[in-house]
């Protein structure tokens, strides 16, 4: 049964802003003007939400979790569906509302839903929570489609027109993403596209998605961005095939990466730092032949004498000089003349854009085993020649505003919410690097990983 035992305001979750305000972008494109049109629908970006229902037990370290619907919605937009996220982290999220501009193009892209199901209430519960929880899936019209639960305090069915759902040609399919919160074999997930490629159409809505006793409950859907432009030329002097409106302009990029880049710290006994890959290759890297190992070639300075248009077959690899000086000098890098690599591309059909920025390391140093207390080199297991490291800045195309941070540990990696980051210099994310390895954290410490996975 319900048993609050809380006196002050249930919904008391702290928010979370960067620690500097969002700059004023170059103007000169869609992006970052509030709205983005996906073709027959334009979509806003909702931050300010007000509380629903909150749990205080279950889910990520056991904190519970709160539900929340828009506070407002623009003139001419409808809510598509509620937001929830666990009480371990601070509030930080998201949801889209959406505008039907198909008009006078039948059938319009938004239509009321016909009645509400029922498909979850917390009224037998026992955990504690504010009030009693209730999820409706909004009941779509033949050729629509629901992409939003609707979450109430009330018992009653929400209004016909508190939520729209979506053209089904509109739409496409949805996966589980971080887990939310859950009871008694129920759980509930952030949701988001199935096809999450740079080329992909789908969209993340910020809405969730249901489980019961592992098993999907009635089946979501999110939106697709139709606004293409083909064979376009965009600002990073690659011809895409496919290009969004909304994706920032070359000046508007290099506003981003001077507001977010992110500060490399590393670890103060590291001997093994970046540099160009010019400076690796100019100051003696070497292009090995299979069969003829005794006579490397030296690499030029550009490059352009490395094999191209290749296979990994094995016949061609790239090692340091016999020379122990020139050997060690390579090994540790030129800090100071280091660049940062970067690449560009659209994330979640256009509405993100994710920066990459990779690091180029000559040289990656042993790894390490821990048995008890005590740690001992794997050298020279884990050692390698020509070490790329990288992390993703992923960035709202509404906004301009950093929403998370893609750490590369070895062959995986960790999507990293913007408030469970440390920043330095206003809200550039700190990035630590690992001892002789390289691989990417959040956070300072010591970090294992199974023997099976690759070691560095």
């Amino acid at each position: 049964m319900y048993a609050s035992g809380r006196a002050c305001s249930p919904f008391t979750q702290a928010s979370f802003v960067l620690p500097a305000p969002i700059p004023t972008w170059p103007t000169g494109t869609n992006f970052a003007n509030g709205i983005i049109d996906l073709g027959a629908l334009q979509v806003a970006q909702i931050t300010s939400l007000n509380g629903v229902w909150a749990t205080y037990q279950g889910g990520p370290d056991n904190k519970g979790s709160t539900f929340y619907e828009p506070a407002s919605v623009p003139d001419g937009f409808s809510m598509i569906g509620s937001y929830g996220q666990p009480n371990n982290q601070p509030l930080y999220g998201w949801v889209l509302v959406a505008k039907d501009v198909s008009l006078p193009v039948e059938p319009p892209g938004l239509a009321l839903p016909t009645d509400y199901l029922l498909v979850y209430d917390s009224g037998n519960e026992s955990f504690d929570q504010t009030t009693f929880g209730h999820i409706w899936l909004p009941v779509a019209p033949q050729g629509y489609s629901a992409v939003g639960f609707v979450v109430t305090s009330s018992a009653d069915k929400p209004s016909l027109d508190k939520v729209r759902v979506v053209r089904s040609v509109l739409t496409e399919d949805v996966e589980n993403d971080n887990w939310i919160w859950g009871s008694n074999g129920f759980d509930i997930y952030g949701s988001r596209p199935v096809d999450m490629g740079s080329t992909a159409l789908g969209i993340s809505l910020g809405t969730f998605t249901l489980q019961a006793n592992g098993k999907e409950m009635p089946k979501l859907f999110c939106l697709t961005n139709l606004n293409l432009s083909v064979g376009s030329q965009c600002a990073y002097d690659i011809l895409l095939t496919l290009s969004y409106p909304s994706m920032p302009s070359l000046d508007q990029v290099k506003a981003l990466v001077q507001a977010y880049a992110p500060v490399v710290d590393f670890h103060p006994d590291e001997k093994y730092f970046p540099s160009r890959v010019s400076w690796f290759f100019k100051n003696g890297a070497l292009l090995y032949t299979k069969g003829q190992e005794s006579s490397p070639v030296p690499i030029v300075q550009d490059g352009s004498n490395l094999p191209h248009n290749g296979s990994d077959d094995g016949t061609y690899w790239i090692d340091l000089p016999s020379d122990g000086t020139t050997s060690d000098h390579l090994k540790k890098g030129d800090l100071q003349s280091a660049y940062s690599y970067m690449h560009i591309k659209p994330a979640l059909g256009g509405t993100f854009t994710d920066i990459q920025v990779w690091l180029f390391y000559p040289f990656n140093g042993p790894g390490k085993i821990k048995l008890g207390v005590e740690t001992f080199s794997l050298g020279p297991v884990g050692e390698h020649v020509s070490d790329w490291e990288h992390v993703t800045l992923r960035i709202s195309n509404f906004n301009g505003e950093l929403r998370s941070v893609y750490f590369s540990k070895h062959s995986k990696g960790d999507w990293v919410s913007t408030p469970s980051l440390e920043f330095a210099n206003n809200n550039k994310p700190i990035v630590y690097s690992s001892h002789y390895g390289h691989a990417s954290y959040p956070s300072a410490g010591k970090f294992t990983h199974k023997l099976e996975q690759q070691i560095k």
